[in-house]
């Protein structure tokens, strides 16, 4: 009897330890896109894991305000490889209103590829990221992320320096939502991401700052699909 009760217990005990170690493997929800405080427009993310291939795209939809900001129509797509505890960006996406272009990734450097502008060679002392496959990151790996990375964003290579907050609550609209957020500077910018930590560490907000103001923020405003 006592051999039983050791057997449950272990089996209790395994079941939480999987649940707290779960990841976000799949994913699918959009978001309101709000310029100014006024609602300008909508975004939509997809994650899709198979295997060891990981697809994320995220998908801006907004109207003249929105177009202020350079996301009345924006589509990034990242193609990642997981080999072991890393993600590796291998191929990104960028289209919008007036340009597109592909960046090619071998570890620290990046191709970037368009029919309107010749060749861009980047090369980092570090592995390189695109702006989204950094979310991937963000999202799977935490709490263990370095404090700054590589990323080639809009063309160019940027160094991410992070700041961290653990267990906050953020709310949208009526709903608390027990998060830790991501920070980070861009010139007179202030970045700020929030994940849930009751959703697998999904994506809900993103907010930009400008000069103390807030500019951009895109809340969560449905959960299609997640596990």
């Amino acid at each position: 009897m006592f051999k039983k009760i050791l057997i449950i217990l272990f089996i209790t005990q395994s079941v939480y330890i999987y649940a707290g170690e779960e990841n976000l493997n799949n994913a699918e929800a959009s978001y309101i896109f709000y310029y100014k405080n006024i609602e300008a427009g909508s975004m939509k993310l997809k994650i899709k894991s198979i295997g060891s291939e990981i697809n994320i795209t995220t998908k801006y939809d907004g109207n003249f305000l929105a177009s202020l900001a350079n996301k009345g129509f924006r589509e990034e797509t990242s193609f990642i490889q997981k080999r072991k505890q890393d993600f590796l960006p291998q191929r990104y996406t960028y289209i919008d209103e007036k340009e597109s272009y592909e960046i090619i990734f071998n570890n620290n450097e990046a191709e970037i590829l368009s029919d309107s502008f010749p060749t861009v060679k980047l090369k980092s002392r570090n592995m390189l990221y695109d702006p989204i496959s950094i979310l991937v990151l963000l999202m799977k790996k935490y709490p263990n992320i370095e404090n700054a990375y590589s990323v080639v964003s809009k063309k160019k290579l940027k160094i991410y320096d992070y700041k961290f907050n653990d267990n906050i609550s953020y709310k949208i609209k009526e709903k608390d939502f027990n998060c830790y957020s991501v920070e980070y500077k861009s010139g007179n910018k202030t970045n700020y991401y929030y994940f849930s930590k009751d959703h697998k560490n999904l994506l809900i907000s993103i907010k930009i700052n400008k000069s103390g103001q807030e500019k951009i923020r895109i809340d969560l405003s449905d959960i299609q699909h997640l596990e």
